[in-house]
């Protein structure tokens, strides 16, 4: 809820070896006691002292973590246009590597105005659950990048063809995970044949809590994931 506990947390993952974070800065504002808005795609905004403690956030963790880390925002689809494309641009100078969920995934319409009202990359795909869900995204340039779950889309088969059909666009793919080990490995093991892949994301910068329900361990090395 501060730039110092989100700078302590940021230098606690690049310790462990990563290059790159993910974060909400937003989320102090939206959950807490200031009422600047509520998490639907109506009402979805920030007041000013919102906004600014937002960019205040991002801002001091990329100083603490330098240039060469990857800054990564996830708005978990929490504004309304306006918000999302004034977030965005105040974080233009921050270097972010993506801008993530800005709008509810619903309406494509939303994300065509914010993708329109920004340079930010933008990056979707949690909440998409076909490749056909994702034809349009990629077909107009709605995002540099799309994150789906291996889980919400209905496993390997269908992450492998989404791959594929962003590959034929050069778009990056970084599979998403909220929910464990399943997800966690189970995208690992795609994006080992995906030549378009970007980051795994993982929830946890240290793999203990995933191995306690696998029977072969997994390991995070420098940063990046093992695979037995």
């Amino acid at each position: 809820a501060t730039p110092e506990a989100a700078v302590a947390d940021a230098k606690e993952i690049v310790a462990s070896g990563h290059r790159a974070l993910k974060m909400d800065p937003m989320m102090h504002s939206l959950h807490g006691g200031m009422k600047d808005g509520n998490i639907t795609f109506m009402d979805g905004e920030l007041s000013p002292q919102g906004l600014a403690e937002a960019v205040e956030i991002t801002a001091a963790v990329r100083e603490a973590v330098g240039p060469h880390i990857e800054v990564l925002i996830d708005a978990h689809g929490n504004f309304n246009v306006a918000t999302a494309i004034d977030l965005c641009n105040r974080m233009t100078s921050i270097n972010l590597t993506w801008f993530e969920e800005p709008v509810q995934p619903e309406s494509l319409n939303a994300l065509r105005q914010v993708k329109a009202g920004t340079d930010v990359p933008l990056c979707v795909g949690e909440r998409l659950y076909t490749r056909y869900d994702f034809a349009d995204v990629l077909s107009e340039g709605l995002a540099s990048y799309i994150m789906p779950d291996i889980c919400w889309t209905g496993g390997i088969s269908e992450m492998r063809k989404i791959a594929t059909l962003a590959e034929t666009y050069y778009v990056p793919i970084s599979p998403h995970d909220a929910s464990g080990s399943l997800n966690v490995v189970g995208g690992a093991h795609v994006m080992m044949t995906t030549p378009n892949f970007y980051r795994l994301e993982t929830s946890r910068p240290t793999p203990e809590q995933y191995n306690r329900v696998l029977t072969e361990p997994i390991e995070f090395i420098d940063g990046h994931l093992t695979l037995p």
